[in-house]
């Protein structure tokens, strides 16, 4: 077995491992982490439609809330949760053949196998509700999902290096997000706000994710904020920090 091999198997038995320790041996464990995301788009989706509110963009408040949500969903979960990987994980560094970057990958195809299922779930409920969720331009939805998806696991990335250090960071995170999600535009149009918020709001990259996505539903969408180079200029700054982070800093992240 090579090298790559080696690897693999590692990191699918490190991702086995997760799952039964996290979710338990049943599938109703599992269910429950799809669960949470998926009563979170359902009560955002439920909310506006009840409210009967006049949405910025469109004729369906269910597309415009998804194209916001949606992202938050592939991204800030599953960053948030790799988090954890290292100190959840800790005592399987006994182990010579376990390294710190393969718990780190394993929690990533973990969160991310959740945060798509529960896409694929609600989108599946739309479609059968007669809901349009289908965009307008296929290739380019495709590219912002990916770069979305990204973005997660480079910010994971980091999260992971800086919340094994420094035990606080995992509140200062969830913060974080709150006030990403705040800015990102997923209600309110940037458009609506001043040119002094809305510039402030562009250093945010979850704002041009949902530019990014929405703009493959709504013609002319994005053409005044987004910036697609930010996205991955972003979350290569963040994956070259938390590779630099996992190298030279691998003792102290055993250790802690």
């Amino acid at each position: 077995m090579n090298s790559l091999q080696r690897r693999l198997s590692v990191i699918f038995a490190i991702m086995i491992r997760d799952m039964r320790t996290r979710f338990g041996r049943s599938h109703l464990g599992y269910l429950v982490a799809i669960a949470w995301p998926l009563v979170h788009l359902s009560v955002l989706v439920s909310m506006m439609l009840y409210a009967n509110r006049v949405i910025p963009l469109g004729t369906d408040p269910a597309v415009f809330v998804v194209t916001g949500v949606l992202p938050y969903i592939l991204c800030l979960y599953p960053a948030r949760m790799m988090g954890y990987a290292v100190e959840a994980n800790k005592s399987l560094f006994l182990f010579p053949a376990v390294r710190v970057f393969d718990v780190i990958t394993a929690r990533a195809v973990v969160e991310f196998l959740t945060a798509f299922t529960v896409v694929i779930i609600f989108c599946s409920v739309l479609m059968a509700s007669g809901v349009e969720i289908m965009p307008n331009n296929i290739p380019d939805w495709a590219s912002a999902v990916i770069a979305t998806v990204y973005l997660s696991i480079c910010m994971g990335f980091v999260n992971t290096i800086v919340s094994s250090l420094f035990k606080m960071w995992h509140v200062i995170f969830v913060l974080l997000m709150f006030l990403m999600y705040a800015t990102a535009g997923v209600f309110v149009l940037p458009s609506t706000f001043s040119a002094e918020v809305r510039d402030v709001m562009w250093f945010n990259p979850l704002l041009h994710c949902v530019e990014w996505i929405r703009s493959t539903y709504y013609e002319g969408y994005g053409d005044d904020m987004l910036s697609r180079g930010y996205v991955l200029w972003v979350a290569t700054i963040c994956l070259m920090v938390g590779l630099l982070g996992e190298r030279f800093l691998r003792g102290k992240l055993l250790s802690s």
